[in-house]
């Protein structure tokens, strides 16, 4: 009997390995796209990349971000040289083409030209007729011109969203949020709490699909110019996605209606903390008050910013007593602070990892901001464009940090702000390491969620019964315009019916009680 209850066990466990262990001789081949040149994006969608080739699938990525060193089961097509870069801009050219009303027709741009880019390279066409895929994984921008890609390879596709889910794409998966308590892309608060906020978040829930809509209509044509004149247009294929990979996490982004081929995925490019380089690790254990870790993130150039800006941070750093570790593109500030190390590059990651570091000063960039949960740290967050807002909004939601706005920051106000967190450091440390252990509290981690989903839509042959039944309705139908006119015009009819039924009784009661005459 033992040994007979061996060989069951024995034999389960030799499928139950087989079902989570792939060989690079069994994996899928997946073809993936990036459509866009900026860091903090290639960071998530490279994570979700290199856990499926870790996996054992083979993975051919069109990407502005080659590898230094070859990775097996990873092949690269180069447009590094054929993009434009998202980092290191001016601090005008950012902030002119990411306002909160030329952001969405900017991405969308930007996320056209990479699909002209990429169907007019030959070495994209050699790979899409010489080899067959079985999955296509591209990034979930501003346009919907990639999705041309895997309707003409005849195969599934996922999306990844690198932040939380953009307002204008709501329509295109069938998801729309109720404005009335979801907050949307470009919001500057957790939730809607009041008239005003609700106003305005129903007036950019409306205007982000509208202007989604006029500026997304090109992607038709330029697929219909590569893919052929007879091919959907680029919404109806959008609409096919299988799967949604998102780039959040409810514990931070409030709890809201997601379909079930919404996978939340935050956090997964968060590796294991490592040692810090020496000069680093002693500067950090010399400062007897903590140290503030300050970046405002990649994009932007900080020097190209306005002057007055620049004296505000040098000025209020000046007056406190903690330690900086500064994130600065060049290699020196005129009248720098005794107190404040600047330098281009940090490893930011292990720096909010050490004890001794006690708040981090961002711009509220997706990666950071899930860094600096994952460790437990505030966040006195000053947002510049896109999503930056409504992520440090979140945070100060959860009473983990607080939220200035640059262009009315001034240094008392810069000031008050780190001293606030500063002060009553036990309060906002509560909060934050809080939120850090409900974001860690899950039953899988990023990593087997993008494995089991991805395998699961291949597995299922695009997974189509996840998605909602709302994408085979019109806008009327969805809204129940139909349904609401059918039961009005029967209101009417009733009632119209029924006043002239009372009219006629009325009437003949009225003509039986006139005296006859004689």
């Amino acid at each position: 009997m033992n040994a007979s209850w061996c060989i069951v066990t024995i034999a389960v466990g030799v499928l139950t390995l087989g079902r989570y262990c792939h060989h690079g001789a069994d994996g899928a081949r997946i073809l993936a796209m990036m459509p866009i040149a900026a860091k903090s994006h290639w960071n998530v969608v490279d994570s979700v990349l290199q856990t499926l080739v870790a996996r054992g699938h083979h993975v051919t990525a069109i990407t502005p971000f080659p590898k230094k060193s070859r990775v097996a089961n990873y092949t690269e097509v180069d447009m590094s040289g054929l993009m434009p870069s998202g980092m290191s801009v001016p601090w005008d050219t950012v902030m002119g083409e990411c306002s909160v009303h030329n952001n969405l027709p900017f991405l969308s741009g930007r996320h056209k030209d990479m699909c002209r880019t990429v169907y007019e390279h030959d070495e994209f066409w050699r790979i899409i007729t010489t080899t067959k895929f079985d999955l296509f994984i591209t990034e979930l921008l501003a346009s919907s011109c990639d999705a041309y890609v895997s309707y003409y390879l005849k195969i599934p596709q996922i999306v990844i969203v690198s932040s939380h889910v953009h307002t204008w794409y709501h329509h295109t998966f069938g998801s729309h949020m109720n404005p009335a308590h979801v907050s949307t892309y470009h919001a500057s608060y957790a939730v809607p709490t009041n008239f005003i906020q609700r106003m305005m978040n129903t007036y950019d829930y409306l205007y982000s699909h509208m202007v989604f809509k006029w500026v997304d209509r090109e992607s038709t044509v330029i697929g219909r110019k590569y893919f052929g004149p007879d091919a959907p247009d680029a919404d109806t294929l959008m609409k096919n996605t299988s799967l949604v990979f998102v780039n959040g996490h409810y514990t931070v982004d409030l709890a809201k209606p997601l379909l079930p081929n919404f996978v939340n995925i935050g956090g997964i490019h968060l590796v294991k903390p490592k040692p810090l380089p020496e000069d680093i690790e002693q500067y950090i254990n010399d400062s007897p008050n903590g140290v503030i870790f300050f970046t405002l993130g990649s994009v932007i150039r900080l020097e190209t910013a306005p002057a007055y800006l620049q004296t505000t941070f040098v000025e209020a750093l000046r007056e406190i007593p903690q330690r900086v570790l500064w994130k600065y593109d060049v290699p020196n500030i005129e009248d720098l602070p005794t107190n404040v190390k600047i330098g281009k590059w940090f490893p930011q990651r292990d720096i909010l990892e050490h004890k001794n570091v006690k708040l981090f000063i961002s711009h509220g960039g997706m990666s950071g901001i899930y860094e600096a949960i994952d460790s437990g740290i505030p966040v006195l967050g000053i947002p510049l464009f896109f999503d930056q807002s409504h992520n440090i909004a979140n945070i100060a939601h959860w009473g983990a940090g607080i939220m200035l706005d640059h262009k009315t920051l001034t240094k008392d106000i810069f000031l008050n702000a780190i001293n606030e967190i500063m002060t009553n450091y036990d309060k906002y440390k509560l909060k934050a390491m809080e939120l850090s252990r409900r974001f860690k509290d899950r039953q899988n981690t990023p990593k087997e969620e993008v494995i089991y989903w991805t395998e699961y839509v291949i597995k299922h042959k695009g997974a189509h019964h996840l998605k909602t039944a709302a994408l085979k309705l019109s806008w009327y139908q969805y809204l129940l315009i139909d349904i609401i006119i059918t039961i009005v015009l029967i209101v009417l009819v009733s009632l119209s019916v029924i006043i002239i039924l009372v009219k006629a009784i009325k009437n003949r009661i009225c003509n039986l009680s006139k005296p006859k005459k004689e």
